[in-house]
């Protein structure tokens, strides 16, 4: 169902560079001022062809130029064998250390209507062209897609966890402190317990989904030049990913929580409301009556569907909104939408409160009207310094969710899911040659 294979690598020789210093964030979760930190930190740092600088005009012939550069002095070396390459990243997230197994492969690539390789999100043209002039340049995946699988019989979750009591190949801690490992995987059993357990099933995109639409723009524009002499086989058909069983307790999903800086709240706003959700104005003005609020929201997970509203009746005002029936909730839901898509707490946000009560689409949310945090105290702290006009906390996306609109061959809004943590560029590069 699902063809991966493992691939001959170019990674950092730790023996010329520390890993701290080139592993960095993917570029579309860094602005221009933690660029120019990453840059600083080391000539080698995977930014430089991530979010290389310069003109627009230069700067992705200027990423290709480094890649070279750093292969002929050896501080990037192409791995001997084809492996896979097992990674495990550890993080701290509310407090509790988080540990997450994956690996990555070249995974074929496959337009979604074919349900092999499935999307969850839609794309915007912008970041799909960046992208494809970056891969046009090098030549190279610089960063990976990550993506989920069924593993019913856990036999990649054992494998993976087999290989992390080994010494790592690579090392790395990143600037928020959480810890980066891989290994090398060229055993031929350990391969085929790998390429078995992916090939039964399909796989869901988590986090790439302009880097998946830019590889399928690459490789479709390399077919058409190449003409008949086209076999189906050339590395361009075939993408950087990153794999992680669904059920691994270390695949965690933040919510994202929607700030209106310029909008405030409507004329009876929570009159308009009442006829979908039941209104209880909560305790405000402190940092523990945030935690509550959240814990209150956090408690109805899997419904009824619950938001909190801060700062609908002054910055340190708290209410909840919860849904009266979900009955009733997905009337007011688009018709021809699958269920699942009308269980998604952000979509559901927009279609009964933002779009109806406020103006706000999707076109609207994407021309930026709305911004975006995972953090509910940073939400609190932005509505209480007069920073935005109102907060709604909503509950993370779920993986099954996630799978379940992917099954409905349909997409989520965008900032539906924040995976935490993120894959790092730069544990491993996949030259397509």
């Amino acid at each position: 169902m699902t063809e991966i294979r493992p691939f001959r690598g170019l990674r950092y020789d730790p023996k010329r560079v520390s890993g701290d210093e080139v592993i960095a964030p993917p570029y579309d979760v860094v602005g221009a001022e933690a660029v120019a930190t990453l840059h600083a930190r080391s000539p080698y740092n995977a930014a430089h062809l991530e979010n290389p600088a310069g003109s627009e005009r230069e700067r992705f012939d200027g990423a290709a130029r480094l890649l070279k550069s750093w292969t002929s002095e050896a501080v990037l070396k192409r791995d001997a064998r084809p492996a896979y390459y097992v990674y495990e990243q550890r993080a701290k997230i509310q407090g509790r250390t988080v540990s997450r197994r994956s690996f990555f492969a070249r995974c074929r690539l496959h337009r979604p209507e074919a349900g092999i390789l499935r999307p969850h999100e839609a794309t915007l043209s912008g970041p799909r062209e960046e992208r494809l002039r970056l891969i046009r340049a090098t030549r190279t995946n610089i960063s990976p897609i990550f993506s989920t699988f069924v593993d019913a019989e856990h036999r990649a979750a054992n494998l993976l966890a087999e290989v992390a009591k080994r010494e790592p190949d690579f090392e790395a801690r990143d600037a928020l402190g959480d810890r980066h490992r891989l290994w090398s995987v060229t055993a031929t059993a350990e391969v085929a317990t790998l390429t078995e357990a992916v090939a039964g099933s399909n796989v869901t995109i988590a986090d790439g989904h302009h880097r998946t639409h830019t590889a399928l723009d690459y490789r479709d524009e390399r077919a058409k030049a190449s003409g008949r002499r086209w076999t189906g086989n050339e590395p361009e058909n075939f993408v950087l990913m990153g794999l992680i069983p669904e059920d691994d307790p270390g695949l965690v999903i933040l919510p994202i929580h929607r700030l209106l800086k310029s909008d405030g709240p409507p004329e009876r706003f929570f009159e308009r409301v009442s006829g979908l959700y039941r209104i209880e104005a909560l305790a405000g003005g402190s940092p523990k009556a945030i935690e509550a609020a959240w814990q209150r929201v956090s408690e109805n997970a899997l419904g009824p569907t619950t938001f909190a509203v801060l700062g609908a009746e002054g910055p340190q005002s708290i209410h909840l909104l919860t849904a009266r029936s979900q009955q009733a909730i997905d009337s007011a839901m688009p018709q021809g939408i699958s269920a699942a898509s009308k269980g998604l707490d952000a979509l559901v946000l927009t279609q009964t409160v933002l779009t109806p009560l406020f103006g706000i689409d999707r076109a609207a949310m994407a021309a930026g009207r709305v911004e975006f945090t995972e953090s509910h105290e940073e939400a609190a702290e932005t509505v209480g310094s007069g920073h935005a006009r109102l907060a709604f906390l909503i509950n993370a996306t779920r993986v099954e969710q996630i799978r379940e609109v992917a099954d409905a061959f349909e997409v989520m809004p965008q900032k539906t899911t924040y995976f935490y943590p993120k894959l790092a560029t730069g544990m491993v590069y996949n030259p397509l040659d």
